[in-house]
């Protein structure tokens, strides 16, 4: 049973522990599309929206299993670390060796959520250089087209009731006891409703200018910024990727560690005599036959 363990142990040691499991990563996918619906959305809702596509998306499932995942595992370190302190004997040697197992498998799958987070950042990062280039070549740059259509909408509404009034019969308002005309009382009621909902929607919070280290930006910058932001999560994902080498390289060392520990521990336990003395030996060979 010792040699197994120590056979273990040095297997462990051995493992390419820091690197993930990334055979079944192709299986997941996020492929946003630069769409002219999201194009069409306004700066203040445009992030939110990538998201929300991005949350109904496999590599979103598979980035929140690895998460549920990590915390099970973190938990049940705590637990086995506890344990493998306490126990002696053949018994702590098991919890000891689980302990090891149970770090590379949480390295594991840290470097599997690494893979899936970094496909994710790669996908928001192309996504962003598209919408940039469709902007920059349609020539769309600062002007939000929903806000522009709602704008030039309102002004023909207003072209088409003020001709229309014209056109009105005035033998109506010949009476001179009416001293508005049911016409123009509902004209600047409705005109006046127009306005109210207008301004409504110029203050509503995803119709702003987006803003940018407290500076408002046109829906280029802001994804500029975006773009940018991707590219330096990339960079801290390349980081913590390093810290998990480190991590992984100690596991490895403490696996070696205890398999020395537990060989030696066989050697000095094993049932057998052992002659360190060779003049304990003389008699057999002075003695005549």
């Amino acid at each position: 049973m010792r040699g197994t363990t120590t056979i273990l142990l040095i297997g462990l040691a051995a493992a390419p522990v820091a690197m993930a499991d990334t055979a079944g990563s192709g299986s997941v996918e996020w492929r946003p599309v630069a769409s002219e619906r999201l194009m069409r959305l306004p700066t203040g809702y445009l992030e939110r929206a990538i998201e929300r596509d991005f949350q109904e998306s496999p590599l979103a499932a598979a980035l929140d299993d690895a998460g549920r995942a990590l915390v099970d595992k973190s938990a049940g370190l705590g637990e086995l670390q506890a344990a493998a302190e306490a126990a002696t004997g053949p018994e702590g040697d098991a919890l000891r060796q689980r302990f090891l197992e149970e770090k590379q498998a949480y390295l594991q799958l840290m470097g599997r959520r690494h893979d899936l987070e970094r496909e994710r950042l790669k996908a928001q990062r192309a996504l962003y250089a598209r919408l940039l280039g469709r902007i920059e070549r349609d020539g769309a740059a600062g002007e939000d087209p929903a806000a522009a259509r709602l704008a030039e909408n309102r002004r023909a509404a207003q072209r088409r009731f003020e001709a229309s009034v014209e056109k009105v019969d005035m033998k109506l308002f010949a009476d001179g006891a009416a001293a508005e005309s049911r016409y123009g009382s509902e004209y600047r009621r409705h005109a006046k409703a127009i306005d109210r909902l207008v301004t409504a929607i110029n203050a509503h919070p995803l119709t702003q200018a987006s803003e940018v280290d407290g500076q408002s930006v046109d829906k280029q910058d802001f994804l500029r910024h975006l773009a940018t932001r991707a590219e330096a999560d990339l960079a801290l994902l390349d980081q913590q990727d390093l810290v998990l080498a480190y991590m992984a390289k100690l596991v490895a060392l403490d696996a070696m560690a205890m398999a020395d520990e537990v060989a030696d521990r066989e050697v000095r336990s094993a049932d057998r005599p052992e002659t360190r003395d060779v003049s304990a030996a003389v008699g057999f060979f002075i003695t005549p036959n």
